[in-house]
């Protein structure tokens, strides 16, 4: 009997389902949705395509250009801001031409600075090259990083007690 039952069941949801508001697909009810209702308005648009599109035009509209290739040019032309650079104060250990490493107190390391040619490079005041820092100067430095590299943008160097003044 429990069999009948489940039968009967079966069969009049199967029927329920079947005289649903969209029909069949060869005889579709009157209120039912159309293919277009279905399945959305076509575009001829891929949404991969759009977000592309959109992001361009609004950096455009924004004017923020972050265009790796025109931020890697900016970065190779010392377009640097003071705003965003680091500090760190110590002695010139040993000023070269195109470097400076300078020692920190207690157990902090050592910094190499690459040195470039628009480095403010000041020694009491004075504009000087980077080279012409004598060892053991304290300095205030200003730099940022660029890629692995630490790029001083400011060298403000005191000379050291007893030094010869030229």
């Amino acid at each position: 009997m429990k069999k009948l039952i489940v039968a009967a069941v079966m069969c009049l949801g199967t029927a329920a389902f079947a005289q649903s508001a969209t029909g069949t697909p060869s005889n579709p009810a009157p209120d039912a949705p159309s293919a277009g209702q279905m399945k959305g308005p076509t575009t001829g648009v891929e949404a991969q395509e759009v977000g592309p599109a959109i992001g361009n035009t609004a950096k455009k509209v924004v004017g923020a250009d972050t265009d790796k290739d025109k931020a890697a040019k900016a970065a190779g032309t010392g377009a640097w801001k003071m705003k965003d650079a680091y500090s760190l104060s110590g002695t010139v250990k040993s000023p070269d031409g195109d470097d400076v490493t300078i020692a920190r107190t207690g157990d902090l390391p050592e910094v190499q600075l690459d040195v470039r040619d628009q480095t403010v490079v000041t020694l009491d005041g004075k504009t000087v090259k980077a080279n012409e820092l004598p060892e053991g100067a304290s300095v205030r430095a200003k730099f940022q990083l660029e890629g692995d590299d630490s790029v001083a943008l400011e060298l403000k160097a005191t000379s050291p007690k007893g030094a010869v003044k030229k």
